[in-house]
């Protein structure tokens, strides 16, 4: 079964991201949440993910840390991470990738075609 270790889900967007997937999508986890705070806490992320940063997730000797990384495993896995459809897909990856503070209203490399 796959580990997930996250950051406060409400200070933390990028931590947010494949819980929600693996949740929309009933793939079974365990989560682990070590909440943002002093050097402890960093130690504790060093011990699980190379960059010392969360999401990272864990499936047996496998670390993958990153979102989008996260979801790209994922997608190897599970078919239903991303459409079948090629322009939804390519939509849905351009939203997905799309840097943090990003609107995407109005972005017309984005918008469905």
């Amino acid at each position: 079964m796959y580990e997930l270790y996250i950051a406060n889900k409400n200070y933390s967007s990028w931590s947010l991201r494949p819980w929600v997937l693996l949740r929309e999508l009933k793939i079974p986890f365990v989560e682990h949440l070590i909440p943002f705070g002093d050097a402890v806490r960093w130690d504790a992320f060093r011990k699980i993910s190379p960059s010392g940063k969360v999401p990272c997730l864990i499936d047996g000797e496998t670390v993958v840390w990153d979102s989008l990384s996260i979801a790209e495993y994922l997608a190897e896995r599970h078919a239903a991470v991303w459409p079948t459809e090629p322009g939804a897909r390519a939509w849905a990856r351009s939203a997905a990738y799309m840097p943090r503070g990003v609107c995407p209203v109005g972005s017309s490399s984005i918008r469905p075609s």
